[in-house]
């Protein structure tokens, strides 16, 4: 096992644990026995505890190869399996929920008996429908009435404007004058 300096780890823990800190906790686990250390230098190394009597036989050190071999064959197999259940768990997790659905169904029937209630109303007969003849003809007229409407505002307002401009009423008097009621 390579020993380690409390920097290196307080550095593979990506300084979540300050040096201080980790010299501290390595020398408490190095006074209780937990693991083997010795000065180096100004700084401490630490190592992990190896039991010198832990000696594998050729038969376990086989079996271990073994193990390890079915279970990196394993990998592509796990890997496709959980590309596959990820990919059906996003796909339900997109899904609408039961609930969300009933919600849908129900603002749908809603709208379609308002619906019916319109139409049943129209196919009474008491509301006849609008040809379209009709109804450019009432358009033509509307256009027609806006634009001598927007004429007369435009005419208005020049005539306001100069009066106003050559001082000679005020806004008040010249509405009082013309009967027109200021906003309320």
């Amino acid at each position: 096992n390579r020993p380690y300096s409390a920097t290196e780890i307080s550095s593979n823990l990506h300084n979540a644990v300050t040096k201080a800190r980790t010299d501290k906790l390595l020398r408490e686990m190095f006074e209780r026995g937990e693991i083997a250390g010795k000065a180096s230098g100004k700084q401490w190394v630490f190592w992990g505890v190896q039991d010198p009597n832990a000696t594998s036989t050729p038969a376990e050190l086989a079996a271990a190869d073994a193990q390890i071999a079915t279970l990196r064959d394993k990998i592509p197999t796990l890997k496709s399996e959980l590309k596959s259940a990820s990919t059906s768990l996003s796909t339900l997790l997109s899904a609408p929920t039961t609930s969300s659905l009933r919600d849908a169904v129900q603002t749908l029937e809603n709208d379609k008996q308002d619906k019916e209630e319109r139409l049943r109303v129209l196919r009474t007969g008491s509301i006849k429908p609008v040809n379209l003849e009709e109804r450019e003809k009432v358009e033509a007229e509307w256009r027609r009435w806006k634009r001598t409407r927007d004429n007369r505002y435009r005419a208005y307002k020049e005539l306001e404007g100069m009066l106003l401009d050559s001082g000679v009423i005020g806004k008040e008097a010249l509405w009082d004058m013309l009967g027109i009621d200021g906003p309320a």
